[in-house]
C-alpha cells in the first residue's frame, strides 16, 4: 500500500469535505484507538481517526497522577508490533503483588519468578497517551482529524456516512468505536448497554514515598473498596483508592497533609508517603457492557465496549486484547479479500471477545462484592479463600497467568507473534 502524507485537521482549521477516508474509521483518540490504529497500519489498512480532542489538550495535559497497569500479555502486542522500545522508557516493571484484606487480616502474595519474572509494568495514562499520539502523527497511514466529533450517522448500501460536527460527511465501510464509555458511535449505531452501579467513588493521584516499592503492587482490600499502590517511577506510586462516596468527597478536599495523614492510615504506612503528587479526582464507579460489540457497520473496543471496576486493573487490558482481536479479524479478512464491514467479519470479532468481556466483568465484580461487605459468612470465604490459595501453587499460578493475560484463547499478538 503506498504511503501518503498523514492529514492533521485541529479544532481552528477549515471546513472541508472528504471523500478518501481509507479503508475505515476509528472515533475516539484515547489509548485503546490509537493502538487499534498503529495496528491496522502495521499491515497495511489506511485509516481515520475522528478525536474529539484537539492535539493541544493531549500534548499540554498536566500531571494528574493517574496510571494504569499493563500486563505481560498486553505488552506482548506491543512487543509483536514492533511499539515495545517506544514504551519501555515510560514503564515501570511489576515483579510482585501483595494483597490484604485489612478486615480479617487474610493475605496473599504473588511473586512473578515462576511466570517469567515480570507480571506487567505501571505506566502514566498521560504519558501513554501522548507517546501513541506522537507515533500516530507519525504514521503515513493514518488521517487524524482531531477537535471533531461525531454527531449523526446515515446507513446505507455502501457502508455508513459519518456526520461531523463541523459539517463533514465521512463516508466509510466500517467504523469503530474507541470513544469511551459514553460512546456516541455506540449510542448512534442503536447498541444498548448494561450497567452496574456501584454506590462508590474512585479516588485518583499520585504520591512520593520514602521507602522503596521494590517494583511491587500493594492493594489492601477494605469495606468501602480495595486501595491499590501501583509503581510509576523510582519511590513514586499512583493511587486508585476506592471509597463511599461522601468519605471520596471529603478526601479530595482536604488538605495534602491531611490526605497523606489518611493514606498513611488506610495502607499501614508501608511505604511511608511524604508528598502528594497532582491533584486528586474522584469519579463515581460503574460498570457498563455493551449489548453486542458489532452492528451492521460497527465494531467496539475498549471502554465504548465494556467499562469495568478497577479492581485487579483488568480494564485497559481487556482492551488491548480487543484491539489484538480485532486487528487480526480484520487483516485477514483483508487478504481474503473479504470487506471488511461485512457481517460475518464483524461476528467473528464479537464471538472472540464478548465471551472473555463478561468473563472479567464477572469476575471483577464477584471481587468487588466479596471483599466490600462486612456479612460474617463473606469473610470467612475470604479468609480461608486467601489461605487456600497462597498455599496452592499450581492455583496460584494459574490465577497469576489469567491475571497477566497470558492464557485463555488469545488473539495472536498477544502471544507475541507477528500476523
Amino acid at each position: 500500500m503506498p504511503a501518503r502524507h498523514v492529514f492533521v485537521m485541529d479544532a481552528t482549521m477549515s471546513e472541508r469535505d472528504d471523500g478518501d477516508v481509507g479503508d475505515l474509521v476509528v472515533i475516539g483518540g484515547g489509548h485503546s484507538g490509537l493502538l487499534l490504529s498503529l495496528a491496522l497500519a502495521r499491515y497495511g489498512i489506511r485509516l481515520t481517526i475522528v478525536d474529539a480532542d484537539p492535539i493541544h489538550r493531549v500534548s499540554t495535559a498536566p500531571f494528574d497522577g493517574r496510571a494504569l497497569a499493563l500486563m505481560q500479555g498486553s505488552k506482548h502486542v506491543f512487543d509483536a508490533l514492533d511499539l515495545w522500545p517506544d514504551f519501555a522508557p515510560i514503564a515501570t516493571p511489576i515483579r510482585g503483588v501483595r494483597v490484604r484484606d485489612k478486615s480479617t487480616g487474610g493475605s496473599i502474595a504473588y511473586d512473578a519468578d515462576g511466570v517469567g519474572g515480570i507480571f506487567g509494568y505501571g505506566i502514566e495514562t498521560r504519558s501513554l497517551r501522548r507517546k501513541l499520539l506522537e507515533l500516530t502523527l507519525a504514521e503515513p497511514a493514518i488521517r487524524y482529524l482531531s477537535g471533531r466529533r461525531l454527531q449523526s450517522l446515515r446507513r446505507s448500501s455502501d457502508g455508513l456516512t459519518l456526520h461531523l460536527d463541523n459539517g463533514q460527511h465521512l463516508q466509510t465501510p466500517l467504523a469503530i468505536g474507541a470513544d469511551g464509555r459514553r460512546s456516541a458511535l455506540r449510542r448512534l449505531g442503536a447498541i444498548g448497554t448494561e450497567r452496574i452501579d456501584y454506590r462508590q467513588t474512585a479516588l485518583t493521584f499520585a504520591f512520593r514515598h520514602s521507602l522503596p516499592h521494590e517494583n511491587r503492587v500493594h492493594e489492601f482490600m477494605s469495606e468501602a473498596g480495595p486501595l491499590a499502590l501501583l509503581p510509576i517511577g523510582p519511590n513514586v506510586c499512583s493511587v486508585t483508592w476506592i471509597e463511599h462516596p461522601s468519605r471520596a468527597e471529603e478526601l479530595v478536599r482536604t488538605t495534602s497533609q491531611d490526605l497523606l495523614e489518611a493514606l498513611r492510615e488506610c495502607q499501614d504506612d508501608v511505604l511511608s508517603p511524604h508528598e502528594i503528587l497532582g491533584r486528586p479526582v474522584a469519579f463515581p464507579l460503574s460498570a457498563e457492557t455493551a449489548r453486542s460489540f458489532v452492528a451492521p457497520g460497527i465494531a467496539l473496543v475498549g471502554d465504548a465496549a465494556h467499562g469495568l471496576h478497577p479492581i485487579h486493573a483488568q480494564g485497559w487490558n481487556l482492551g488491548v486484547r480487543d484491539v489484538a482481536a480485532l486487528t487480526e479479524v480484520l487483516v485477514r479478512a483483508k487478504a481474503a479479500g473479504q470487506a471488511l464491514g461485512c457481517g460475518e467479519t464483524l461476528r467473528r470479532y464479537a464471538r472472540w471477545r464478548e465471551a472473555d468481556a463478561r468473563t472479567i466483568l464477572g469476575l471483577t465484580d464477584g471481587l468487588n462484592r466479596l471483599f466490600s461487605t462486612d456479612f460474617a459468612p463473606a469473610k470467612v470465604v475470604r479468609r480461608v479463600g486467601l489461605s487456600v490459595v497462597n498455599n496452592l501453587p499450581p492455583v496460584k499460578s494459574w490465577l497469576m497467568r489469567r491475571g497477566m493475560g497470558v492464557s485463555g484463547d488469545l488473539p495472536t499478538l498477544a502471544r507475541g507473534e507477528r500476523l
